[in-house]
């Protein structure tokens, strides 16, 4: 079937009107946003239809054991960097976008000030396999599937009829670009209700030895760094520290690196920029080849490869990395953060490092019940 519905070239000042102010995103999931989005997230239909590779936002933000043979995934990608429908590899490895809209930028490098724009700009860009001159037809290819050809795989209910009922929308009425920024707002709203469960190790820790999971509001992050060590000597001190089973003496000892920012030694520092409760401050910093966002550290045995390319691949391979980095910045090299210049930790700090990172890994609500309860 020919599609014609184009009338005008998008404009994201036009679509970004629309999104923020002519439909609001509410405080709260609305009613079939989980159906709706669940559609969205799977469609592959907003692919330029003449590449030869099907792409959807699950594709690239996978969730458990998606794909046969691979490991198990937590909205992200299972290789280095993401491909696009043209089948071009991107620049960036795909994190997961569990507790994104945290954010007050985003992508990697914060190029989208909002999420909704940053969703449009995909579905009618590169990683759909458009051509910068071919936004009209990705626009026009965006509105016929929201409104005619969406497959729906999941729900089988047509879009058509899910915006009417979720948002009040009657996306028959609306222009194109409006069609598809509606479509983007949909998305962004479920990326919005996907988040971490706070049910690790660390969590059942945290609860056991009664450390604060998180900075207060406003409070300095030295402040927080400072009370969770003066915790950990008062703890000691009376032989009350309680490790869930499976938190080993190196986890531990990684633990306490990890939050130390004071000292001379196996002073991580890592809780400057990795701030819990999801383990990200989500602002940007230098690291020598760009500016970029703090991922969180939750679940990373299931959003590996790391780093913002990919590059390594264990969380050995990143530690080294940050390493490089300690190097990079007490030499003052231009275009790294100063902050990696405080990190003080040597290649033995490295075992127990990843050791606590793994304590970070979120399990189902029974085992979490049981980690509460048996401690070592």
């Amino acid at each position: 079937m020919k599609r014609t519905r184009v009338t005008r070239r998008l404009s994201a000042g036009v679509a970004t009107a629309f999104l923020l102010g002519t439909a609001a995103v509410a405080q709260d999931p609305p009613e079939g946003l989980d159906h709706l989005g669940t559609d969205l997230f799977a469609e592959l239909l907003f692919n330029n239809q003449g590449t030869d590779f099907a792409i959807a936002c699950s594709v690239c933000h996978a969730l458990g054991e998606s794909v046969a043979g691979k490991a198990e995934r937590f909205y992200a990608d299972h290789t280095p960097t993401s491909l696009t429908a043209g089948r071009e590899t991107t620049d960036r490895n795909a994190q997961t976008l569990a507790g994104v809209h945290r954010a007050e930028v985003f992508g990697w490098d914060g190029a989208w000030d909002s999420m909704e724009d940053m969703i449009l700009e995909k579905l009618i860009g590169k990683q759909y396999g458009w051509k910068p001159g071919a936004r009209a037809e990705a626009l026009d290819n965006a509105t016929y599937v929201l409104l005619d050809e969406g497959h729906n795989a999941i729900s089988g209910v047509p879009y058509v009829e899910q915006f009417q009922q979720v948002y009040g929308l009657d996306l028959e009425s609306l222009e194109p670009l409006e069609v598809a920024a509606a479509g983007a707002r949909a998305l962004a709203d479920y990326t919005r209700t996907l988040d971490f469960s706070m049910t690790s190790r660390w969590d059942a820790f945290t609860e056991q030895n009664r450390f604060r999971t998180a900075p207060n509001p406003d409070e300095d992050i030295m402040n927080y760094a400072a009370v969770i060590e003066s915790r950990i000597f008062n703890q000691e001190g009376r032989n009350l520290i309680r490790r869930p089973e499976g938190f080993t003496e190196s986890a531990y000892e990684g633990f306490k690196t990890f939050f130390r920012v004071f000292d001379v030694e196996s002073v991580g520092n890592c809780i400057r920029c990795h701030v819990p409760p999801t383990f990200s401050d989500y602002s940007l910093h230098a690291t020598g080849s760009g500016n970029f966002k703090t991922p969180p550290l939750r679940n990373l045995p299931r959003t590996d490869p790391y780093l913002h390319d990919g590059s390594a691949a264990t969380l050995e391979d990143a530690l080294r990395h940050h390493m490089g980095l300690v190097e990079a910045a007490r030499a003052e090299e231009e275009g790294v953060d100063p902050l990696f210049g405080e990190i003080r930790i040597s290649e033995a700090d490295i075992e127990p490092l990843v050791q606590f990172l793994l304590m970070l890994d979120e399990v189902d609500p029974a085992d979490f019940r049981y980690y509460l309860i048996n401690f070592e």
